[in-house]
């Protein structure tokens, strides 16, 4: 049962009294006693087939959400039926509608944010006669209703495609037991209400969806001509660009357990479509749910953000949001995910260079990241100037075999971690003491490792003239060799 400080029971909402239709849906429901059928599934069955003639594209969706609510309520004979949707704008579940009417009735209705396990169980497939086993926790954190008290709580996902479209919440004062019977039909009814509003959205959906994909397809452009046009727009997409903002691109690529995995049949490269496709819904959810007024567009399998900072002007909240974020689908999508993130953009005119850094932060932070993660265009450094080079340039010098040999002798000795060693040791102008601090290791233990180095070295590590040349030639060998 919930409660709370200032607690409103059902009967003092008055939610006893009669169902009100609404006049565009008047539901009537043929008495299954009439027919001598006692079983409440024939109810339910009844109530199906008048939802269903709600479902003519000739019924807004507001009509359709309204009989949706009442006739689940009378289905179910609860004293409350709410009916929410997710907003694609900031990624929460909003309630949209209720039977019996509950505005002006001094509830408390919040936004429900909900986490990815919760929302991968709701979306989850399931038996048809089953509706998903929830928690106590997990019913709390989908009840809009904070200050209602209620003695059982039954929520029907609304599942189109493997896709929670939004919840049927069935409050009562009494317990609820309902048969495999019940289930099924109950189920049934949220099927085929879920792909009515899913077409209903659809069909409502493209200005928006285009409108946002013309935005970011004007905004890349670099035309500076539009960029006063390019604020309103912004505005009445719900993004206030008068405000700090940083760019990011996002990419998703399989990550592959094993190598035979590569040979996947159609079905199973379908599957990994589906898989970007829903990893991608996730992660728009929660950027705009976590950084409220940004703005998302998705291009096949990269996702292309406007995120504002105004409560994280340095960004670096940011960034260790997405790295656990990259990290969260890595672990459970199976999906390897990596951020590139521009510097801060203080006005519309510098946005079209924040998508540049963003994607080339993206497309270097791939080569040399052995863990999915984000990578920040500040952070480059030299692999910035020398990126180009390592692409274009496939010629070996002496530092280059040099630097290939270490890494040849790492990878047969074990923990042997030359290759890191010398990079931090030339890093550090060939000085032991902060060398060694910053690996982690004695002294004499460096000193070891340097002269392991030296003998496989041509080359005197110890010269000053040899020491750039071979910290290129390192920052090289790791971008054209991904992981080492």
């Amino acid at each position: 049962m919930s409660t709370s400080a200032r607690d409103i029971t059902l009967a003092e909402l008055g939610l006893d009294s009669a169902i009100v239709n609404t006049p565009s849906t008047q539901p009537r429901v043929s008495s299954s006693e009439d027919r001598g059928i006692p079983s409440s599934t024939q109810k339910l069955y009844d109530i199906l087939q008048e939802l269903v003639s709600t479902f003519s594209p000739s019924h807004r969706l507001d009509e359709l959400l309204r009989s949706l609510a009442a006739l689940t309520r009378q289905a179910t004979l609860v004293d409350l039926c709410v009916v929410m949707l997710m907003e694609s704008a900031n990624g929460q579940m909003i309630m949209q509608m209720s039977s019996p009417d509950l505005r002006e009735r001094g509830v408390n209705v919040v936004p429900l944010e909900i986490d990815q396990h919760l929302w991968e169980k709701l979306c989850a497939s399931r038996e048809p006669r089953q509706l998903p086993a929830l928690n106590i926790h997990e019913q709390e954190q989908l009840n809009p209703l904070k200050n209602v008290q209620y003695e059982a709580l039954l929520i029907i996902p609304l599942t189109a495609q493997n896709d929670c479209v939004g919840l049927i919440n069935c409050y009562s004062s009494k317990s609820l037991d309902f048969s495999a019977e019940d289930q099924l039909l109950l189920s049934t009814i949220a099927i085929q209400a879920s792909l009515a509003i899913q077409n209903r959205l659809l069909r409502d959906a493209p200005a928006q969806v285009n409108s946002i994909k013309m935005f970011f397809d004007d905004l890349l452009s670099g035309k500076s001509d539009i960029e006063e046009s390019l604020r309103g727009r912004a505005a009445y997409l719900g993004c206030d660009l008068t405000t700090p903002h940083v760019m990011v691109t996002l990419t998703m690529a399989q990550l592959l357990e094993n190598t035979g995995q590569r040979d996947a049949s159609t079905s199973g490269e379908e599957n990994q479509s589906s898989r970007f496709t829903r990893t991608a819904t996730l992660t728009k959810r929660l950027i705009q749910g976590n950084f409220p007024g940004s703005l998302v567009d998705e291009r096949e399998n990269m996702l292309f953000c406007i995120i504002p900072l105004d409560r994280d002007i340095t960004g670096g909240g940011l960034k260790s949001w997405l790295d656990e974020l990259v990290q969260q689908v890595e672990n459970e999508q199976h999906i390897r995910m990596f951020a590139g993130v521009s510097n801060i953009c203080n006005d519309i005119g510098e946005y079209f260079r924040g998508f540049a850094e963003a994607e080339e932060a993206l497309r270097i932070g791939q080569c040399f990241k052995q863990q999915a993660r984000s990578t920040y265009f500040n952070e480059l450094g030299i692999y910035r100037y020398l990126y180009a080079f390592a692409c274009s340039n496939d010629l070996h010098d002496s530092y280059l075999e040099q630097i290939a040999t270490i890494a040849r002798y790492d990878k047969g000795h074990k923990r042997a971690e030359l290759l890191d060693t010398l990079e931090l040791y030339l890093e550090h102008g060939g000085n032991i003491k902060d060398t060694s601090e910053q690996l982690g290791v004695h002294r004499n233990t460096l000193t070891q490792r340097i002269e392991r180095l030296q003998s496989l070295c041509t080359v005197n590590i110890e010269q000053y003239y040899n020491r750039l040349p071979l910290l290129a030639a390192i920052k090289i060998h790791r971008l054209r060799a991904p992981g080492v």
